[in-house]
Formats: C-alpha cells, sequence, structure tokens
C-alpha cells in the first residue's frame, strides 16, 4: 500500500481517478458473469445451407467425413425478445479442455469452413456465447457448454424430428413454411423457428436453421409468437450473414430441403 500514500501525497487527483477506474473495471467484470439471461436458443444448421453461404463469404466449405445430418450452430443465453447477452467474461478457450468430446464434436458441431483452424468454430462460440452460461453449473465451463449441447443433440435432434413429421432431404420436394413450424410444434410442443438461405446458384430457398428455445433446465420452452405466420417471429440471434431479423423462409412458395449426399463432401 506504500505505493498509494506516495501517490496520494503527489498527485492526490490521479489517486482518485485510478480508483475510479479501478471500480468501473471491478463493476463492468460483475456485470459480464450477471444471470441477466433466462433461456438458451439452440440452434442446429442444414450442412448444404452453411455451405451455400460460406461459398457466398468466399469461404473453402467442406463437409467433413461422418457428418450426415444437422450440425449444432450454437447453444446461446438469451434474454427472452432479445439478442445476447454476448462476450461475457474474459474466460480463454482451450482446446485441450474438449480434446475428450472431440471426436462428438467433429460430427455433431462441425466447423465445414476448410480454410479456418479446426477449432475456431468453437473458439468463437465459447468466447461469445459459452462464457455467458458460467452462471448455470450445467454449462459453468467449457468442457460442461460442449458437453451439454452435445448430449441435448440427441433430444433435439434436427433431421429426427422434422422426419417424424415426414419433412425429409429432398433433391425435387418443397415444402411449406408454415407447415413445417407447425410440424416442429408438433414434436416439441413449443413454437420453434425455422431459418432458410437463398441459393444464387440454383434459385432457390433452402433451409438453413432450426432456433428452439429451451429453460434452464433445457426444456423447450415457448419464446416465439404464436400467430399463425412466420412474419410475428423474431430470431434471438444476430445472425452474420443477414440482417433480416424475421424467419428468411418465403410464405408464398416453399423451400428446399436437398440431401448431403456428396454434396461439398470430403471424399477422403
Amino acid at each position: 500500500m506504500g505505493w498509494l500514500l506516495l501517490v496520494s501525497a503527489m498527485c492526490p487527483g490521479l489517486l482518485q481517478t485510478m480508483l475510479a477506474l479501478l471500480l468501473i473495471g471491478l463493476c463492468a467484470t460483475v456485470s459480464a458473469y450477471s444471470d441477466d439471461w433466462d433461456i438458451f436458443t439452440y440452434t442446429q444448421e442444414w450442412p448444404v445451407a452453411v455451405c451455400i453461404k460460406g461459398k457466398e463469404e468466399h469461404h473453402t466449405c467442406t463437409i467433413p467425413p461422418g457428418v450426415q445430418g444437422w450440425g449444432i450452430h450454437g447453444m446461446w443465453p438469451t434474454k427472452t425478445g432479445t439478442e445476447g447477452p454476448t462476450s461475457c467474461g474474459t474466460q480463454p478457450f482451450h482446446a485441450d479442455a474438449i480434446t475428450p468430446i472431440l471426436p462428438h464434436l467433429k460430427i455433431m458441431w462441425p466447423n465445414m469452413y476448410a480454410d479456418t483452424s479446426v477449432y475456431s468454430f468453437w473458439e468463437h462460440e465459447w468466447s461469445k456465447h459459452g462464457t455467458c452460461a458460467s452462471s448455470l453449473n450445467a454449462t459453468s465451463t467449457e468442457y460442461r457448454y460442449f458437453s451439454k449441447a452435445l448430449d441435448l443433440y440427441a433430444r433435439f435432434n434436427g433431421q429426427t424430428i422434422l422426419a417424424n413429421q415426414g419433412i425429409v432431404p429432398s433433391q425435387t420436394a418443397t415444402y411449406d413454411i408454415k407447415t413445417s413450424e407447425a410440424a416442429l410444434k408438433k414434436e416439441l410442443g413449443v413454437n420453434a423457428l425455422i431459418q432458410c438461405t437463398y441459393d444464387h446458384n440454383t434459385s432457390r430457398q433452402v433451409i438453413y436453421e432450426i432456433e428452439i428455445c429451451l429453460s434452464k433446465n433445457f426444456e423447450p420452452v415457448d419464446c416465439y409468437p404464436d400467430e399463425g405466420n412466420t412474419s410475428g417471429k423474431r430470431s434471438h440471434h444476430h445472425h452474420k450473414y443477414s440482417s433480416h431479423p424475421h424467419s428468411s423462409c418465403p410464405e408464398s412458395y416453399g423451400f428446399y430441403y436437398p440431401p448431403i449426399d456428396g454434396v461439398y463432401s470430403n471424399p477422403n
């Protein structure tokens, strides 16, 4: 404490400024770890659509061997009706922490951008979203966060849920957004959101994401309006690919659900 006394004697105004900045920093740290969220937005993405988007952003997209279905995009702590919180705290990403579950992550939470590092996708999701889940014991560490998301995959697998309602990958079939979201509600008991993306090569709307809201006990909850149409539904995540806040699937015509079947896949 001697240096504080010296600073106080020589520059009393400087000491006050230093203490004020320290207090602000401490408050910011506390708020970063606040519990100001009430649900998870559990989001899955269709690999074909990920590659469509990746190509638009000039990424080299490769669907890894073994990936045959929907991949986890993220599990985002969310304040209902808002986007976020995000980037909570300073817990760094450590690749070693997820080594025990790495084979499962590569299949169920794959990074399909071959021109990025193998860990980049998970590092991004942990830094932006996982750190905000640290206030919940079940997701309080990097390992627990990713493990919980993998555990939920079996229960909320997009391909299974859709197939149970007759919505399956096809090169020719089209699906109506209202009917498809109604089908999700039959399976989940709550409203969910489907997002689409436009494929400029084929001039088709393609299913891209499914967003399911879960409580902190990891049970499905209603967090989207039930208005009989997608225009009243708002994504809880600001998509880096599009600034459009509502479901991007067209209401006036159907969307496609193309099978993976070697598209963008790695032959090795």
